[in-house]
């Protein structure tokens, strides 16, 4: 019981004080990524990326391949990502509103298509 008491305890710690520096649960949309400081963009695209792989991986249809995403950016640097994403970003305003991590989705499934031609 204890245990269960301290795991609680702490979790509701964590929950504060990532609530009290102001990080948010939910999707940044392309305007809110573009207000970001350098060290949280580099941050939300390493996390952006990874949900986006763990999405391939647990689709069904990828199980047995691996994910596309792991197999077309081997070898890219996570400054090349950023790159092709925030040029994305700055060609298509039109856009900003939408998820970021769509964007980005849809800006890797581009470049992987022509990559792996």
């Amino acid at each position: 019981m204890k245990k269960y008491f301290l795991t609680i305890v702490v979790l509701l710690l964590i929950n504060n004080i990532a609530f009290s520096k102001g990080i948010t649960l939910g999707y940044q949309t392309g305007t809110e990524y573009m207000k970001m400081d350098e060290n949280t963009r580099n941050s939300w695209l390493i996390g952006a990326l990874d949900g986006i792989m763990a999405e391939a991986l647990y689709s069904r249809k990828e199980m047995t391949k691996g994910t596309w995403l792991g197999n077309c950016i081997e070898g890219v640097s996570l400054t090349q990502v950023k790159a092709m994403f925030e040029k994305e970003l700055k060609d298509k305003p039109e856009g900003w509103h939408a998820p970021a991590a769509l964007i980005l989705h849809s800006k890797l499934k581009s470049f992987c298509e022509n990559r792996m031609k």
